[in-house]
């Protein structure tokens, strides 16, 4: 059963602060740079997740491929490491380099979209935003499978899976990737498909941020739907019953394990464990809905609420998100899971959700592919499971410990169950990284790092050949 949940090579001397002469290589090649002492330091470090802070030595905003590989030879020659910046949405504050001392390249100023009619494929830089591509593409008729956050950069997204409502369907925004131009570990720039560069075309979709510096994509793009329909059931269980969440849970997996392509279907756990959601979005017509749904509510029996509605592409995607403008193989025991969240006790100053994501059952696409058909590897699975919390405040101490007794109230009840891990849900403590993102894959990748980056230019935290922390 399975859930999705080396050598060493540090052969650069960090510097914890941009020397002089540094800055000077990285301005004298005509790179717009920032440096600790501007005034906007604090707001361009400051990341989405405060728990995770990081000094870089610099930051270039490039507008072009040279610009890219002009930093990345600068950085070569000071002994600094470099790290990628899309949209700045990692869990774990990975774009500013995982630790003190990287060159950090902001992709802000990188965000073009172009779409090509004649093969009907679209080149994005990595700046580009999940909603403004969406938006782009939705005006010529064209439409990608990814995430529902409209402000995730594609680079970041792209690197190592990317998920959404339409993945089923048409695939991981990595199985969608017809073409790449990297920047390698000594500036040089490559163009990367299925014929030129291979063995770096399949380690970037999974892995890319250990090989180098994606400045562009090229997206194999699909005719977008001229409607979909928006779905949601909630699920009231107010005395926080575990047999109530685990019959509805049980339901649902059962369920997904044949459910069509074209459902994308999400169970969100809302307010401390009283609301289940069911939802998603079905890109199909209202009649086959009706019937597909009426088998599913059999199986959970009836929600408290109900809302149905066929809306355009780019409407249910705006819905999906929350609301946002676009713009800018077990069964596992959740009872458990039921009873921790009943009875833990946070802080009020904490919220927190659980989403159980179906990627797999049925004839998902995602599933349709083997395990070492890219580097990521997790494509037997049914479900992956996002646990998330936040505070209002500082983090609290016992946070880390309700989140991690989320998780283990699953794992734990779960023995001879193998549990993978999603490298876009990135976390900084999580032991085994290397199999739990990489599976068998890992030894392939660990192998062409020391190829492609062999001086380390691109290590960071959790990057292929990177050491425990």
């Amino acid at each position: 059963m399975f859930i999705c949940v080396c050598l060493t090579l540090f052969t650069l001397a960090l510097a914890n602060t941009a020397s002089p002469t540094f800055v000077s290589c990285l301005k004298n090649s005509g790179l717009k740079t920032e440096v600790p002492q501007n005034a906007t330091w604090t707001n361009s470090t400051t990341p989405f997740n405060k728990r995770f802070s990081y000094s870089p030595s610099a930051i270039i905003y490039p507008t072009q491929t040279t610009d890219v590989s002009e930093a990345v030879k600068c950085a070569v020659k000071f002994g600094i490491h470099v790290s990628a910046l899309s949209g700045g949405h990692s869990y774990s504050a990975s774009g500013y380099g995982s630790q003190n001392g990287s060159l950090v390249i902001m992709f802000r100023d990188m965000a073009q979209i172009t779409y090509s009619p004649s093969d009907g494929t679209v080149a994005v830089e990595p700046g580009a935003r999940l909603g403004d591509v969406a938006l782009e593409l939705n005006d010529n008729g064209r439409a990608l499978a990814h995430g529902v956050c409209p402000y995730v950069g594609i680079g970041g997204h792209g690197a190592f899976g990317g998920w959404g409502f339409a993945s089923r369907n048409w695939g991981l925004l990595i199985d969608q990737v017809a073409g790449a131009v990297l920047v390698l570990s000594n500036g040089s720039v490559v163009d990367l498909n299925a014929t030129q560069h291979p063995d770096l075309f399949w380690a970037i979709r999974g892995a890319a941020s250990s090989f180098g510096i994606v400045t562009r994509y090229t997206l194999h793009t699909h005719q977008a739907p001229a409607n979909v329909v928006r779905y949601s059931y909630g699920f009231n269980n107010p005395n926080l019953s575990s047999d109530v969440f685990a019959k509805l849970l049980s339901s649902y997996q059962t369920w997904g394990r044949t459910a069509p392509k074209e459902l994308g279907i999400e169970a969100n756990i809302w307010n401390g464990g009283r609301l289940v959601e069911l939802g998603g979005y079905y890109m199909g017509n209202l009649n086959d809905f009706n019937r597909i749904s009426a088998s599913l509510l059999q199986a959970t029996g009836p929600p408290s609420t109900t809302y149905v509605q066929q809306r355009s592409w780019v409407a249910a995607l705006t819905e999906v998100n929350g609301g946002s403008p676009l713009s800018t193989l077990g069964k596992p025991d959740v009872v458990p899971l039921a009873q921790y969240f009943a009875n833990a006790q946070i802080p009020n100053t904490m919220s927190w959700f659980i989403q159980f994501e179906l990627w797999g059952g049925g004839d998902s696409v995602i599933s349709s592919l083997p395990a070492n058909a890219t580097a990521y590897p997790h494509r037997a699975h049914l479900w992956t499971i996002q646990f998330y919390a936040r505070s209002t405040t500082s983090w609290p101490a016992q946070g880390t410990d309700f989140v991690n007794s989320m998780v283990s109230a699953i794992t734990n009840s779960m023995q001879g169950t193998t549990f993978g891990a999603y490298a876009n849900y990135l976390d900084p403590e999580l032991i085994g990284w290397r199999n739990k993102y990489y599976a068998e894959n890992y030894g392939r990748l660990a192998s062409l790092q020391k190829m492609y980056d062999p001086r380390g230019v691109f290590m960071k935290a959790q990057n292929i050949g990177a050491p425990d922390l």
